[in-house]
């Protein structure tokens, strides 16, 4: 079940050349996703108050034209067939009736109290009647280099600006700081990404940054202070 929702873009969601940045991109289809689900509960906060929530293990968004500041696009979301440990939703942003952007979400549900995964059916009927997914030119699993073909590029604590609700960054900020540490990105359009999150950054914890550029695709890993992996990482300009 498709749900749609008409959105503006302003000067406060574009970067210095007007352009829509992706982690804006990325956060005004998940508050669609959020709308979806009050308008079809369980909502975020229905499941909140049972003790679990979603949190979000795999994005891939395929950019497929620049929005810029004043443009008017219509955003949709819905959930297409789930099973076990996967919530999978698809999200589209449109411009005058033309794809703007494409991004297919893989989500799990948690249990916050026991820190344990959950089966997605525990949810009940997420968003209403699932629906068919998009076909996208990126590939949903990507073969990410050796570690010892990674540079380490820098240390990147975690802040209060970077939490939600949970107290660890939040998924749509990975992308402000995964494009810092990409050389001359004002002269770079991003066209696609792949971002597995594998564990969480909680506020306070420092992450090293390596990176391996091929051509025009950066491959990043984040490393907690722990040693864990906290993400792995594919941008495409």
């Amino acid at each position: 079940m498709k749900f749609t929702e008409t959105i503006k873009i302003d000067n406060y969601d574009v970067d210095m050349h007007s352009v829509l940045r992706p982690t804006s991109l990325l956060a005004k289809l998940e508050e669609v996703g959020s709308h979806q689900m009050i308008a079809y509960p369980p909502s975020n906060d229905d499941l909140r108050a049972k003790g679990m929530g979603f949190i979000l293990s795999r994005v891939v968004m395929r950019v497929y034209q620049q929005l810029c500041d004043g443009d008017t696009v219509q955003a949709q979301t819905w959930a297409t067939d789930s099973r076990g440990l996967s919530f999978n939703r698809c999200y589209r942003m449109l411009k005058d009736g033309e794809v703007a952007a494409d991004v297919y979400t893989v989500w799990a549900l948690l249990n916050f109290e026991e820190h344990r995964l959950l089966r997605v059916n525990e949810a009940g009927d997420v968003g209403g009647e699932p629906d068919a997914p998009f076909t996208m030119d990126l590939p949903l699993r990507v073969r990410m280099p050796a570690a010892e073909e990674y540079a380490e590029v820098a240390k990147r604590k975690i802040y209060y600006s970077d939490t939600d609700i949970n107290g660890h960054m939040n998924n749509t900020k990975y992308l402000n700081m995964l494009c810092d540490f990409v050389p001359e990105i004002e002269k770079k359009s991003l066209r696609g990404i792949n971002i597995s999150y594998v564990t969480e950054a909680p506020l306070g914890d420092e992450l090293t940054v390596y990176c391996k550029a091929d051509g025009d695709t950066y491959y990043f890993k984040t490393v907690r202070s722990d040693s864990k992996i906290n993400c792995e990482a594919v941008l495409y300009f």
